[in-house]
């Protein structure tokens, strides 16, 4: 639109909605946020909102959502979705899931997928598949893979896995990596390290690693880091850390350690922790342990252990027994085995 044509346009869309009017008003609050004026944006939106568009609820969430008022979001997407909006539905929903709500969460991606909402119904299957429901995840997840929904083809492709299917399983991650989502190129990745193919995982690795995919970035380091490739691993470590990712931070510290670097490790690990890397708490610990702070070692192995992570109660059992806190350190080998049992017996 032509510049002073979208003035006028904008001129009478304002004088609309000052006089009331509910679309003008989901307009001017289309074109403030388009524009980057946030707070108008925000103000138009509610206004309809307030006057039950439904569409503008969902909007004006969103911006609640984007500068942090999650509670009064999540009000506006439980507004949206009890009027119908599908995109509330869905917002709705994961916010229920962020918080733990999973039946909650299962219900209103059930409500938006019912709707045929895309999205939706990839998320529903994901939250299925995740509880252990297979088989109702995969009707959802086949109905979104079918329509091209790539994350649904790959937790589809790992439905397919764990039942035996492994080359229709394969062939779901390929249709997802070739739709552009690279993703699916550690699924392949891992598949081929699973059945003795390293070149082949290394290949997967690198397509998603060179498309800066981070996960993918951090398995081909490990990869090359097994085989003894140091320095490429090290600066695909490197790129993953720059990118935020507390796994390659904690790999990096064990490449320092290993060659003797033990405050460049120190360095690495809390970081590392700082980004949410339990292993790295266990590695701090390890760490103290071997300069012989070991009220300090025993405080990183206690943080780990209370993330429920096996090692750092093995190690903090280990260091309570020493020094002659035995009850404590059999309570911790208990939920150390607790835990392991939990897992062996997970689907």
């Amino acid at each position: 639109m032509p510049g002073r044509l979208k003035k006028f346009d904008e001129f009478f869309q304002r004088k609309a909605a000052e006089g009331g009017n509910v679309v003008a008003m989901a307009r001017m609050g289309s074109a403030m946020r388009e524009r980057g004026d946030l707070a108008e944006a925000e103000t138009w939106f509610r206004q309809a909102a307030m006057g039950g568009d439904r569409v503008s609820m969902t909007s004006l969430a969103h911006l609640l959502a984007e500068r942090g008022a999650h509670d009064e979001a999540e009000r506006w997407y439980h507004e949206a979705a009890l009027a119908g909006e599908p995109h509330g539905m869905l917002n709705l929903a994961k916010s229920y899931e962020r918080r733990g709500k999973r039946e909650d969460a299962q219900h209103w991606y059930g409500e938006a997928a019912r709707t045929g909402d895309l999205p939706s119904i990839a998320a529903l299957g994901h939250l299925l598949r995740e509880q252990g429901r297979v088989e109702e995840a995969e009707s959802w997840l086949r109905q979104a893979a079918d329509a091209g929904y790539t994350t649904a083809m790959i937790d589809l492709g790992i439905v397919l896995r764990d039942r035996g299917q492994a080359a229709e399983a394969a062939r779901w991650w390929r249709s997802a990596v070739l739709a552009g989502d690279l993703a699916a190129t550690c699924q392949l990745g891992r598949q081929a390290e699973r059945l003795g193919r390293p070149g082949d995982a290394e290949s997967w690795y690198r397509q998603g690693a060179t498309g800066g995919h981070v996960e993918a970035i951090v398995r081909l380091g490990l990869l090359l880091h097994r085989r003894g490739d140091l320095e490429e691993a090290e600066n695909w470590y490197l790129d993953a850390a720059e990118r935020g990712d507390p796994a390659a931070m904690t790999n990096l510290g064990v490449l320092a350690r290993n060659r003797g670097d033990e405050g460049e490790a120190a360095a690495w690990y809390r970081k590392a922790a700082e980004h949410g890397s339990v292993p790295a708490l266990t590695n701090l610990g390890h760490l103290a342990e071997h300069g012989e702070d070991f009220a300090e070692a025993e405080r990183w192995f206690r943080r780990a252990a209370e993330t429920g992570d096996v090692q750092g109660m093995l190690s903090l059992a280990r260091m309570l027994r020493s020094r002659g806190s035995g009850h404590e350190a059999e309570q911790w080998l208990a939920r150390a085995e607790h835990v392991q049992d939990d897992r062996e017996h997970q689907v």
